[in-house]
């Protein structure tokens, strides 16, 4: 019997886990959507970021397949010199591509935690962290765009490029920086809550898969010099286009992890807000919304009758000591005929 895939092409491989990947991504995006929508009824910034981010993993997964369909994967003596010049340049387009789909997705869960960030002084460290995404954004696009010189930016073979290993290099190690300073703004967020330790091992398990995306970012390194030291460009770069679907897609899975229906809830029950999104059905939303209107149309800050103690929520536990919690203790009014307020008499 003979083998289904023949052993001395890789375009297989580099075809088939594309694609699955993809639908895997698809699947994330399409469960985290599905759970904020049903939860808030609306969508938040960082949602429209990952639906960005996967707009561009679609289009360059496209993008891979026809660089395969170009004849990478093959070796180099098999392919001919103008299929190797279309490679190039879907292999130029994809690693932008890619570089943008990546830089959206760790915004997006940088957003996302900014949004649970209770305190002035974490919202600027929030902040800095997505300036600094931003800047390695903008260094490694522009650095990939002009690697090599005009007009012909794509053509790392026969152009005059800097040196791409060491390109390489950078990219990946700055790409490790970026997404541990993510994880620690998780982790600085976690320990500002006053909660018990158990609560924060569960808080800080939503995050800790994003760990993943740093450890296959290590695999990529081991690659980088036998891949682009190679004779066969054709042939040994492809573990590394591998290694690069796989971290765009731990890096997209890991920014939807923490928002799926168990996570989202969880926090919710445990005193959570997320910042930007308010549930209708809820009781704050509706309560709150009852007594804007009502002091619209009456024209005072004062309830006709409140005999209840409200307790408004404003933190991350319930029952923590350090909880902003706010108890209003209310009684009932009625105006005297000057249009004042004035206590009756039990």
């Amino acid at each position: 019997m003979g083998t289904r895939f023949k052993t001395e092409s890789k375009d297989p491989e580099v075809n088939v886990t594309t694609w699955v990947l993809l639908v895997v991504v698809i699947l994330s995006v399409s469960a985290r959507l599905g759970t904020k929508f049903n939860l808030f009824h609306k969508l938040t910034v960082d949602d429209i970021l990952m639906v960005a981010s996967l707009v561009f993993c679609i289009v360059q997964s496209i993008i891979i397949s026809m660089a395969v369909a170009s004849g990478y994967g093959k070796h180099f003596r098999d392919v001919s010199p103008s299929e190797f010049d279309q490679v190039m340049k879907y292999l130029y387009a994809g690693s932008l591509l890619y570089l943008i789909s990546l830089t959206l997705s760790k915004l997006s869960l940088a957003v996302f935690i900014r949004s649970l960030t209770p305190t002035s002084k974490d919202r600027l460290y929030a902040r800095i962290v997505e300036g600094m995404i931003c800047a390695w954004a903008l260094v490694t696009f522009f650095g990939t765009a002009f690697q090599c010189s005009a007009p012909r930016t794509w053509d790392f073979w026969n152009g005059k490029c800097f040196n791409e290993m060491a390109w390489r290099f950078f990219v990946s190690g700055s790409n490790i920086v970026t997404d541990l300073i993510i994880f620690s703004q998780a982790m600085i967020l976690i320990y500002s809550i006053q909660t018990s330790v158990k609560r924060r091992m569960i808080f800080a398990g939503i995050f800790m898969p994003r760990l993943l995306v740093t450890a296959a970012t290590i695999g990529q390194l081991s690659l980088i010099r036998r891949s682009t030291e190679s004779a066969d460009p054709t042939y040994g770069l492809c573990d590394l286009t591998v290694i690069e679907v796989i971290i765009q897609c731990l890096s997209i899975v890991t920014a939807c992890w923490g928002q799926l229906k168990p996570f989202l809830s969880w926090m919710r029950t445990n005193g959570l807000k997320i910042e930007g999104v308010d549930d209708p059905t809820s009781w704050n939303y509706k309560y709150s919304r009852s007594q804007t209107q009502g002091r619209s149309q009456r024209g005072h800050d004062f309830p006709l009758s409140m005999r209840d103690q409200i307790l408004v929520t404003q933190d991350w536990e319930v029952d923590s000591q350090s909880s902003r919690a706010q108890i209003i203790e209310t009684h009932p009014w009625s105006t005297d005929g000057k249009g004042s307020p004035e206590r009756l008499s039990g």
